[in-house]
């Protein structure tokens, strides 16, 4: 979306140190989540039009279904559980307990993971690697944005089927 408008406006020191730590945590400039902010209050009294669309490349669909997480290529048999809220054909969307042994960040030094599931009315086991994209902590648990970045071909044609 272009940027072709600029809005200056005045708020209290709280309002400004609350959004200048929550753009740190998110790794955003202060005028992105200033941005994202006022986007979705817009949004939600569906006062703004333009978002309407899906942006992303795939439509996700909402399920829920438990997984097994792992970190990649580390040799731990010890698994994390979570459960997937959403998916697409280019990532999901995880909720991870906080107590998780193997927690996911968006840090650059968080290297890629592995989820095993099943697809709601399926038996066939799904596998694939994941790689995290955004990643929100709130009090009880870590929802964890991820993209498929690898998986066999059997796994990816069930999670096609499923999605189709």
């Amino acid at each position: 979306m272009k940027k072709d408008s600029l809005i200056c406006f005045r708020a209290s020191k709280d309002l400004h140190q609350s959004l200048v730590k929550i753009a740190q945590k998110e790794k955003r400039s202060l005028s992105s989540i200033i941005e994202i902010v006022l986007t979705n209050y817009v949004t939600d009294r569906k006062s703004f039009k333009s978002f309407t669309k899906e942006r992303r490349q795939y439509p996700r669909k909402g399920i829920l279904a438990p997984v097994l997480i792992k970190q990649y290529a580390s040799g731990e048999t010890k698994l994390d559980t979570g459960a997937i809220t959403d998916i697409s054909l280019g990532g999901v969307r995880i909720t991870i307990p906080k107590d998780a042994k193997y927690l996911i960040s968006d840090d650059t030094q968080t290297y890629k993971f592995e989820i095993l599931f099943t697809l709601p009315n399926e038996n066939k086991l799904v596998y694939l690697t994941c790689e995290p994209r955004s990643v929100l902590n709130d009090q009880e648990s870590i929802q964890v944005g991820a993209s498929f970045v690898d998986a066999d071909f059997q796994s990816y044609k069930a999670l096609q089927n499923y999605l189709m």
